[in-house]
């Protein structure tokens, strides 16, 4: 049975469940080099989600080939109320994160590259910079409407917008080049009807990445898209609802991907109509949709013949 020492992880320090009880470690170089030597030689280390301050932690361990789970804050914090525990501290945080690892032994964090890491953070920056240019466009819009709008605004806005459009559109094209180039199965992906650009990019970015997943369901649990059922007894019986319990942003353009899916993909356009069919409302046939197109991403990730998409595949496999 592996030995999980878990990881509480914060900006500036860090707590470890080591053996001979919790240490509290500094986020620098130094202090990671003293934790790598201190770990028990078999032992796997666990730890939650934390944004960018685990980063240079998390690829610390991943040269040093140490195993790494990296686990959902929400399962701990669930797993230490299972636990009744009656106080949250940093230190027994550590101790959760243990135990947690030794009794559902989660699986190892892959290693990223170089370049699937800095492709992750320029794809990042552009979100940042569509949400500046939106916020930049409601505030001119909301100037139009003033009594005396101030043309130092209106000139400041305009030039700002101007400067940031330029910069999303360098952003994109560059980005689609060096996806592109980055990932042979590229192409093989934009040959799906309903999958644009943008759609390829965060899929093949998106956590481990499409074909680290082992199977197409835990690709489309991953992106939310999977049905959450809510029944007790024979009295409680609310109508599924998408989990959404994973990457909003991927689950967001899955979605938009299916509109033109449930006209253009075969697969996709039986899938929608059969549901419509069945007295589905269109927006819950459009999930349905977007989940279908995630599994046909999976497939084509992992297809060991490197085959384009076949248009004509589901009718031979009756899906």
């Amino acid at each position: 049975m592996f030995e999980y020492v878990g990881f509480d992880i914060r900006k500036y320090t860090l707590d470890v469940d080591l053996p001979g009880g919790v240490v509290r470690y500094a986020q620098t170089s130094a202090d990671h080099a003293r934790l790598l030597a201190a770990l028990p030689a078999e032992a796997t280390v666990i730890l939650e989600a934390t944004g960018p301050y685990g980063l240079r932690l998390l690829g610390a361990l991943h040269q040093a080939q140490r195993p790494v789970c990296v686990i959902n804050p929400l399962q701990a914090r669930r797993f230490a109320q299972s636990q009744l525990r009656r106080s949250k501290t940093d230190r027994s945080d550590a101790r959760v994160l243990s135990a947690f690892g030794a009794a559902f032994q989660p699986r190892l964090t892959e290693a990223k590259s170089r370049e699937q890491q800095q492709l992750a953070q320029r794809q990042a920056l552009l979100e940042l910079l569509k949400k500046q240019l939106a916020a930049l466009k409601n505030h001119a819009q909301a100037l139009v409407q003033a009594l005396w709008p101030d043309p130092v605004s209106e000139a400041a806005l305009a030039e700002q917008m101007a400067r940031l459009q330029e910069q999303i559109a360098q952003l994109e094209a560059e980005l689609d080049a060096d996806v592109r180039a980055a990932f042979p199965v590229y192409e093989r992906l934009r040959s799906i009807p309903g999958l644009g650009p943008k759609t390829v990019a965060a899929l093949l970015l998106a956590g481990p990445g499409l074909a680290a997943y082992p199977g197409w369901r835990q690709a489309v649990a991953y992106a939310g898209l999977c049905p959450r059922h809510f029944e007790s007894g024979t009295s409680v019986r609310a109508r599924p609802r998408l989990s959404k319990l994973g990457d909003g942003r991927l689950r967001r353009l899955l979605y938009m991907g299916s509109w033109s899916a449930s006209r253009v993909n075969p697969a996709c356009k039986a899938l929608y109509e059969r549901l419509l069919e069945r007295g589905l409302a269109k927006q819950q046939a459009l999930c349905a949709v977007a989940a279908r197109l995630l599994r046909q991403a999976w497939a084509i990730c992992n297809d060991p013949k490197e085959r384009l998409f076949d248009p004509e595949f589901h009718l031979a496999t009756g899906n």
